[in-house]
């Protein structure tokens, strides 16, 4: 049986659904509501616990019975992290993995991120000819938060995974697309949304690494179930995509919504930045590539990783079918109601 932390989450959902198609018996936890994804998941055993609030002993109930542990559930907020937010990813991490030990469960898998392996500040790495790879660690004073977060947490998970005696393999997905399973607006949809919904007078030329979620997923399930995997940080970072690129496709595959493809020149990008927090986060990543080695992930998973525009336009049609993305009245036939 497999234990997937934050079931409901984008990411954790996948997980649960790979695992379950592999043939698992798959318990998954929740905080609050499961969002539905027990009647989306047949067959999907759901506890409610609160990984930071509650007690270690109903942490290692939840575990009980459960052979392996895919620790999924971590704060992503698309920008910076709170203190709150960091508490959860440290201590969070360390009170499950001592819980994973008590419970007697074998193997872990830890979700973390490209962003605990990319954040050199060498600019010859990360590229196509001398990609990061999984020897590589992001420094711990970075201006990201959500970089540093991920990084001293990975590091905490390794040091006492080994102290614990816990077989641990970690994934470090980048910028996760593909289909929903629920009709939520997690960060990653954010893009996608803001294209479909019409939301930017133009379109700046962001560029970031995309993967697909079904590569994730799989990548959990199989590393979980591979006892080599022990001691393996395993990247999943298909390749890169421009948001310009990406909304003439989305533009071309939905034509009713009030997709705009004009582009933002760079100097209003920067100008915009002085009085928008979110643009001048954004401004580092302009026309941004990012290169990473993906073969260990690639040899686990027996084929190439899924094509980064693939994925990011199966999310685009995912949150329009769910009723995620909102059409503005008179912008064509039909307009989809925003979810709450």
């Amino acid at each position: 049986k497999l234990l997937v932390t934050g079931v409901a989450g984008f990411i954790g959902g996948h997980v649960a659904r790979v695992a379950l198609l592999s043939g698992l018996a798959v318990r998954g936890t929740v905080r609050g509501t499961t969002h539905g994804i027990d009647k989306v998941l047949t067959g999907l055993e759901v506890v409610r616990v609160d990984l930071l609030h509650d007690s270690e002993a109903e942490l290692v109930a939840a575990m009980s019975g459960c052979t392996y542990l895919a620790h999924v559930a971590s704060p992503f907020p698309g920008g910076d992290v709170t203190d709150d937010e960091m508490r959860t990813a440290l201590e969070g991490t360390a009170k499950v993995l001592r819980a994973a030990a008590a419970a007697g469960v074998k193997r872990v898998v830890l979700t973390s991120s490209v962003a605990a392996i990319g954040g050199s500040e060498d600019k010859a790495k990360g590229t196509a000819s001398r990609p990061f790879t999984a020897e590589d660690w992001s420094p711990e004073t970075m201006p990201s938060s959500y970089a540093v977060s991920k990084t001293r947490a990975e590091k905490a998970a390794w040091a006492l995974a080994g102290r614990l005696g816990l077989e641990m393999t970690t994934i470090h997905p980048s910028f996760v697309n593909g289909p929903l399973l629920l009709p939520r607006s997690p960060t990653s949809t954010a893009m996608a949304k803001r294209i479909l919904e019409g939301s930017m007078p133009a379109v700046p030329a962001i560029g970031m690494n995309v993967c697909g979620v079904q590569d994730v997923a799989e990548a959990h399930v199989k590393a979980v179930l591979d006892p080599s995997t022990a001691g393996q940080r395993l990247i999943v970072a298909a390749g890169n995509l421009l948001m310009t690129d990406l909304a003439v496709a989305i533009k071309e595959a939905h034509p009713g919504w009030p997709i705009k493809t004009a582009r933002i020149p760079w100097v209003a990008m920067w100008l915009y930045s002085f009085f928008d927090k979110q643009a001048a986060g954004v401004l580092p990543m302009w026309k941004k590539e990012s290169y990473y080695d993906v073969s260990a992930a690639e040899q686990l998973l027996g084929r190439p990783l899924q094509p980064p525009m693939e994925a990011a336009l199966e999310m685009a049609a995912s949150i329009i079918e769910l009723g995620v993305a909102s059409r503005p009245q008179g912008a064509g036939v039909g307009a989809v109601k925003e979810e709450s």
